[in-house]
Parts: C-alpha cells; sequence; structure tokens
C-alpha cells in the first residue's frame, strides 16, 4: 500500500507544480521580456515487485522556458537597425526644418538682397534705397548665423546624446555581466534547474542594449554570454566587462567620439553603424556636418562674388568700393596626437573649385598628401607637399605649409564649415555701397578708326592710381602712348591694355591719332549696381555652373530629400521590426487561452490524484481493520 501513497503523493507534488508554472506564466502573460514556461515530467523509474516493474510515481525534471535563440538574434540585429534610423531621423528632420525654412531663411533674405540692389540701380543717390540695401544685406548675415547656430546646436544635442548611451550601454553592460555570474552560479550543480527569471532578465537587458548599439551574442558551456558591439569589440567577454567612454575628437574638441577603457582612448565610432548610438554618430557625420559645410559653402560663394562687384565699383564718395561682408576662412586643425612643429594655413583661392567637403592632411615619409576626410580618396594638388615645395593647391584651395612635421602628423582641413557662423556686415556707412562702375570709357568725337574700347575691368582695387584719368592716344593701329607720354606702346594681339589696376580691351582697328580716355565713373552711374543684381543668376559655385541663389535652393532640396529618404527606410524597417517582435512572441509570448486549458488540464489531474490518495488511505484502513480482528 505504501506505493500507491508514493505514486499519488507524487502525483500531487508534480501537478501542483504544474499548476503554479502555469498560473505563473498567467500572471506574467503582460511583463515584458517574460518568456512562457513549460513543465517536463518523467516517470519515476520503477521498483520490481514479484518479478514485475510496477511505475513509481512522477517527477519534475525541469522547468524550460519557451525560447529560439535564432528569433532573439532577429530581434536584436532589427532593433539596433531600428534604433539607429529613429535617431538619424529624428535628426534628419530637425536639419529640414531649419534649412527647409522659407520665411526668413536664407533663400529669402538673398532674394530680398539682389532686389534691393535693383532698387538702388533704379535711383543710385537715394539713401533711402541704401539704407534698405544695408538692412537687407544684414538679414542675409543673420539668415546664415542663424541657420548656423541651430545647426550647431544640433551637435550639442548629439553630444548629450552619445553621453548618455554611453552611460546606459555601461549600466546595462555591468547588470548583463551579474546576471551571468548569478546563472553560472545558480546552474553549476549537476542537476540543477536553470534560472529562468534570471535568463529572462538577461534576454530583457540584452534587448535593451540592442535598442542603443548593434551586438553579436555567443555562449559559453557554463550559460554565460559573450557581448560584442561595433565590429566585434568586446563588451563582456569571459566575465570581463569593458566600459565605454566618451573622449574629444582629435581635430576638434567640442564633438564627443565613443571609446573603450580598454584602448588608450582611441575612438572606436567608426565602427558603430546601428542603434541609437550609431543614430548618433551617422546624424552628425552624414547630415548636420555635411550641411554645415555646404551652408559655410554657399556663403563664401555669396561673400565672395559680393566683395568681387563692389570692389569693382566706387561709392557714392567717390572711393573704389571696400568689402560689403566680412567672413571666416577655412581652417585647418592639428590632431591632438601630431607630435612634430607642422603647420597648415588654408585660404581659398578659387570660389569655382570650392566643394564642401573635407580634407585631411597627411604627412609621411617627408611628404604630405591629401585625402578626402569622408571617403579616404586620394585629392590630386599641385607641387610635391616637401619642405622645398610647400604650398598646396587643390580644389579651390591654397594650403601653405611649415614648420617642421613628423611623421603620422595630420591636419583637417574644414574649408568651409566656420564661413556661415562668421558672415558680417563690414560697412554701416550707406555711401559707401558701390552702386557706380569703378571707371567708364569714352572715345574722343574725332576718331576715324574703327575701335571701340570695353568697359574698364577692375584687376586690384587697392592700386592708388586706380580712379586716375587716363587717356590713351594711338599712333599707328598698332601703338599707342598713355597721357602725352613720349614713349611708345606696342598693342598686343589680344587688344588688352592693362594700366592702374584695370584693363580694358580694345576692339576693330584705330586710326592714328584715335584716342580713348578711362576715368572714374559719376556718382549716379548705376552699372555696378546692375551687376550685383544680376549675380542672383550668375553662375558662381561649381566652376560657374551654379548661382548663389541656386545653390541655396539646392541645398533646401538636398536635405529634404534625405529627411524623406531616411523616413522611408525607417517606415519600413519599423515593419521588419514588427515581425521580429512577432517571431519571438510567438514563441515565448503567453498564450492566455493555451494557459487557460493546461490550467484544467492540470487541475483535473490534481484532482484525480487526490482521489487515488484517498482510495489509498481507504484501502489501508480496512487492511488496518482487518489485521485488528485476527489478533
Amino acid at each position: 500500500m505504501s506505493d500507491l501513497f508514493s505514486i499519488s503523493t507524487s502525483a500531487l507534488q508534480a501537478f501542483q507544480q504544474a499548476i503554479s508554472v502555469v498560473s505563473n506564466n498567467i500572471a506574467n502573460a503582460n511583463t515584458p521580456g517574460y518568456a512562457d514556461e513549460s513543465i517536463n515530467l518523467s516517470s519515476v523509474v520503477p521498483q520490481t515487485t514479484f518479478g514485475q516493474g510496477i511505475g513509481d510515481g512522477v517527477a519534475v525534471t525541469s522547468v524550460t522556458r519557451a525560447v529560439s535563440q535564432v528569433a532573439q538574434t532577429q530581434l536584436y540585429s532589427s532593433q539596433s537597425t531600428l534604433g539607429q534610423l529613429d535617431s538619424l531621423q529624428t535628426y534628419t528632420n530637425n536639419v529640414d526644418n531649419i534649412v527647409g525654412t522659407t520665411a526668413g531663411g536664407v533663400s529669402t533674405a538673398l532674394q530680398n538682397y539682389y532686389s534691393a540692389w535693383s532698387t538702388v540701380a533704379n535711383d543710385p543717390t537715394s539713401a533711402a534705397s541704401r539704407q534698405a540695401l544695408l538692412g537687407d544685406a544684414q538679414s542675409v548675415a543673420s539668415a546664415f548665423q542663424t541657420t548656423s547656430s541651430q545647426l550647431q546646436s544640433l551637435n550639442t544635442a548629439v553630444n548629450t546624446g552619445i553621453t548618455s548611451d554611453v552611460s546606459q550601454i555601461n549600466s546595462l553592460a555591468t547588470s548583463i555581466s551579474s546576471l551571468n555570474q548569478q546563472i553560472v552560479s545558480s546552474t553549476s550543480g549537476s542537476a540543477a534547474q536553470a534560472p529562468n527569471d534570471l535568463l529572462d532578465q538577461r534576454d530583457a537587458d540584452l534587448s535593451s542594449l540592442s535598442k542603443l548599439v548593434g551586438i553579436n551574442t555567443t555562449s559559453n558551456s557554463d550559460g554565460s554570454v559573450n557581448v560584442f558591439i561595433g565590429s566585434g569589440q568586446p563588451l563582456i567577454l569571459q566575465g570581463s566587462t569593458t566600459t565605454l567612454t566618451t573622449v574629444p575628437n582629435q581635430y576638434n574638441a567640442s564633438q564627443l567620439e565613443v571609446s573603450t577603457s580598454t584602448n588608450g582612448g582611441n575612438p572606436i565610432s567608426s565602427d558603430i553603424t546601428s542603434g541609437d548610438l550609431g543614430g548618433l554618430l551617422a546624424a552628425r557625420s552624414q547630415s548636420i556636418d555635411p550641411t554645415l559645410n555646404q551652408l559655410g559653402q554657399l556663403a563664401t560663394a555669396f561673400a565672395t562674388s559680393a566683395n568681387t562687384q563692389q570692389n569693382a565699383g566706387t561709392d557714392l564718395n567717390g572711393g573704389v568700393g571696400e568689402n560689403l561682408f566680412s567672413i571666416d576662412g577655412p581652417t585647418a586643425s592639428a590632431s591632438t596626437n601630431n607630435t612634430g612643429t607642422g603647420a597648415a594655413t588654408v585660404t581659398v583661392s578659387n570660389v569655382g573649385a570650392l566643394t564642401s567637403d573635407n580634407y585631411l592632411l597627411s604627412y609621411t615619409n617627408g611628404a604630405y598628401s591629401l585625402s578626402n576626410a569622408s571617403t579616404g580618396a586620394a585629392v590630386a594638388f599641385t607641387s610635391t607637399g616637401t619642405a622645398a615645395d610647400p604650398t598646396i593647391t587643390a580644389d579651390g584651395l591654397t594650403i601653405a605649409t611649415s614648420g617642421t612635421p613628423v611623421s603620422g602628423d595630420t591636419f583637417l582641413i574644414q574649408p568651409t564649415v566656420q564661413t556661415a557662423g562668421s558672415i558680417a556686415v563690414a560697412i554701416s556707412d550707406p555711401a559707401k555701397l558701390a552702386a557706380a562702375a569703378a571707371l567708364q570709357t569714352s572715345a574722343a568725337g574725332t576718331n576715324t578708326g574703327t575701335a571701340t574700347l570695353s568697359d574698364a575691368t577692375v584687376v586690384t582695387s587697392s592700386n592708388a592710381n586706380l580712379l586716375d584719368t587716363t587717356t590713351i592716344a594711338f599712333t599707328s593701329p598698332t601703338t599707342y602712348t598713355v597721357n602725352g607720354s613720349a614713349t611708345s606702346n606696342t598693342l598686343p594681339a589680344s587688344g588688352l591694355i592693362s594700366l592702374n589696376g584695370w584693363q580694358v580691351t580694345l576692339s576693330g582697328t584705330p586710326a592714328d591719332g584715335d584716342t580713348f580716355t578711362v576715368q572714374a565713373s559719376s556718382s549716379g552711374d548705376n552699372q555696378n549696381a546692375l551687376a550685383s543684381a544680376n549675380q542672383q543668376t550668375l553662375g558662381v559655385l561649381s566652376n560657374g555652373t551654379i548661382s548663389t541663389t541656386g545653390a541655396a535652393s539646392d541645398l533646401v532640396t538636398a536635405v529634404g530629400s534625405q529627411a524623406q529618404q531616411v523616413t522611408t527606410a525607417q517606415t519600413a524597417q519599423t515593419a521588419v521590426n514588427t515581425a521580429a517582435q512577432a517571431s519571438v512572441s510567438s514563441v515565448s509570448g503567453v498564450n492566455l487561452d493555451e494557459e487557460a486549458a493546461n490550467l484544467l488540464q492540470w487541475q483535473q489531474a490534481y484532482q484525480a490524484s487526490a482521489q487515488a490518495l484517498s482510495i489509498g488511505n481507504s484501502t489501508f484502513q480496512t487492511f488496518l481493520t482487518a489485521i485488528s480482528a485476527t489478533t
């Protein structure tokens, strides 16, 4: 009769545990990260009685989690990609909102500025029109400055996000490492039950970690896991945890990079391409900084072309036009890792050839080389880049090197990054706006030849004799004198005559005795104002094929297109992630209908076992009564 008791008792204990497992599943049906559990039973090894094997009840062998490692890995991957796109979408949309603003934006300010020059051209001496033009010039500068400042504030936000993500990653890594230790300790015995709650917590932490940074995991035989990030950098490996840190960029201390506690502060940012952290780094390198560079390229082209035209005219006081705008030039930042005393100074020598790229100037084996900072592609330049030939010209830039560099030293060349934020109106007196052409040409009424002179073009506005009246008298079709001098000059085949910082071109054939005059324009002249207004459509960038207003429009379009592309990718990845979550849920999620059926099944089994135990007890009592009656 003890067998009956033993069998029934084991069944009651087993089914009670089964009911507890089902109840726990139901209780955690909505608990994030909880994996559905199931109880595993096995028959107890039977005893042999009178040559017959009689069962000895049931035993609980384990309580297991419903987990698919493949589905979990796919979920981690999809979450990392979605985290990257979520962060990138936030910032590309912000950039689009900043740059794409039309009212008060750069595009509108440029249009108003050029229109103001047209108004001045209608009445060159009007003080009111000139004052309004200065106001519109200030509006352009303010629009550039404001847009640049707002973009820079996004970089500040990126730094804050990087710091926060690194802190969270370190916290999760510490938690996962601690759970690893607890899991190893819990499973050290040969018959130890898997610590399902700890495994659930670890999976939940891994899931949270995958949203912040892309991860790869491997399992160890003791139940612990290794976690790798980026391109394989170990975060958790064989019980050792690596701490992430933030370090200043070697060329720009205002930008933070990601490093680790084990690699001497060398950045690993370029290896982190997914998760929220990857999205922040991508937002900076793919959206914010490129937009700042393009905005600066536009500001450089605008200010340079405006100043060039201003210098080609004369103001209301009869003086040569001064620069209308001031801007900061390119920067050349030495790496903090440099050990030599080399230095580089950069100026813009050809706006038409200027790009919005950054460059890396590297010194190796006695010579400099130049490459694109984003792509790493080599950039061709003039000169040998050696100490004997130190001036480098490339992509509209002139780079003058000096000092004594050491092999391995590098410099980051940023041609346009600070221009938009630095542009300012350089004059405050409306009378100094150069509406008149600096010089005008005229032919004597007694000329008999067919020659004509083009309007004088200013070559060197700083020439002290630029505005002096000059008389050119031809002594033959190919020779001439200047201001009555006895010295005869030979007319070049090109017909180009240069003097006092200006140049004119002779067309046709002059006759002996023909004279021409080059002199300062009158204050009422409007030729330079018209030329300044026409700059709205004048090709400046891309070797003279794109105007400033065209470049502004292209920038708005490019930024909007990028934001749309990222949004489209984010929408698609959201669907992928939803499917991955559904795949995990289909395996690990709690199905309340199934649990209700399981609960009923185990309840009935428990009741049956209790009935068997009751029968066993009754039978045993009958046996005792019979024994008592015979004694």
